[in-house]
């Protein structure tokens, strides 16, 4: 971990930004997979030494899922207590972003990051892993559909339906993962 970098991470319902402190870096990704996939990475590359999530509600569950995967060390905070951090530092909402802020409540407060225990994380990964294989399983089923003869297409559009509940209940179980760890308490 990189002692002295701090991160905040906004996640939205299309969108996700994350912004580092001291430096000042940001980083933008959209909330699918890639995105997520995309904003590890760049995390992971930096170690900082605290992400902080903003708890709202379970979009950031998948997102934290992913970056647990990557041992980076995370801490979700109430909306509450980011609200009142703000106001004791004398910032509005159009101030700074809302990752900014994250991330300087990240500097100031350090929040504690708990670790996520081995059998939780391997089973993040197992999930995360099974949800990219059927992820790319129905990308390549969707390309196939304009080109084959119609009973050939009501048979992928069938698996497309079965893949796209794979992928919710996948989904799902990785929300639930995340709820019932230690990260999330």
């Amino acid at each position: 971990m990189n002692a002295g970098v701090f991160v905040g991470l906004d996640v939205g319902r299309s969108s996700l930004q994350a912004a580092a402190r001291p430096a000042g870096q940001q980083w933008f990704a959209s909330t699918d997979e890639a995105g997520i996939s995309e904003i590890a990475s760049a995390l992971t590359s930096v170690q900082p030494e605290i992400i902080v999530l903003e708890v709202q509600g379970g979009v950031e569950l998948q997102v934290a899922g992913t970056l647990a995967t990557t041992g980076l060390p995370l801490a979700f905070v109430s909306r509450r207590n980011v609200r009142e951090f703000a106001r004791s530092v004398g910032q509005g909402r159009a101030d700074r972003s809302h990752a900014e802020l994250l991330a300087h409540f990240a500097e100031l407060v350090r929040p504690e990051a708990r670790p996520v225990p081995s059998s939780v994380l391997e089973q993040l990964q197992a999930l995360k892993a099974r949800q990219r294989e059927i992820l790319s399983i129905l990308a390549l089923e969707r390309s196939r559909l304009s080109g084959d003869v119609a009973p050939v297409q009501r048979n992928i559009r069938n698996h497309i339906v079965f893949l796209e509940r794979s992928v919710a209940s996948l989904t799902e179980d990785i929300n639930q993962t995340v709820r019932s760890s230690s990260i999330w308490r």
